[in-house]
């Protein structure tokens, strides 16, 4: 009668964790959302700098999410940086000044900086291509590769 209990117990603590982790992996993927949609992480104003931070998801099952921080100085066109690629949806990203440079952080980690004086991006000493966006962001970000 007690190992029948013990087992019972067990089971249902194995049954918990699966639908846990189940629904935490189906959080992640994200799957309800369509390839080439954009979803918005967040926007900053830095002076005359306006900064917003995307993330496309992508048709590919291991790397499904792009992120893109689209930056405006002025009225002048938006560009759009891709500085990252993601196993999953993750919308804590936070943007911060330090002096002429703006940080981009995921979960606390440094992910990126652009800097404000050459309106260059870079990422661990790599200085990223901006595409130009036609309109809003994320404009047509989320048709480019």
């Amino acid at each position: 009668m007690l190992f029948a209990k013990i087992l019972a117990i067990l089971v249902g603590l194995v049954v918990t964790v699966a639908v846990i982790a189940g629904a935490w992996f189906v959080w992640e993927l994200h799957p309800w959302v369509p390839a080439g949609r954009a979803l918005a992480l967040g926007d900053w104003r830095f002076g005359d700098y306006e900064f917003q931070v995307w993330q496309r998801r992508n048709p590919d099952t291991f790397e499904p999410f792009a992120d893109g921080v689209f930056v405006r100085h002025g009225t002048n066109q938006w560009q759009a940086f891709c500085f990252d690629f993601q196993d999953g949806y993750s919308p804590r990203v936070s943007l911060q000044q330090e002096h002429s440079e703006i940080v981009v952080y995921r979960s606390g980690e440094e992910r990126g900086r652009y800097d404000m004086i050459t309106q260059t991006f870079r990422r661990g000493g790599s200085a990223f291509t901006p595409t130009d966006v036609i309109g809003n962001p994320p404009g047509d970000w989320w048709l480019r590769p």
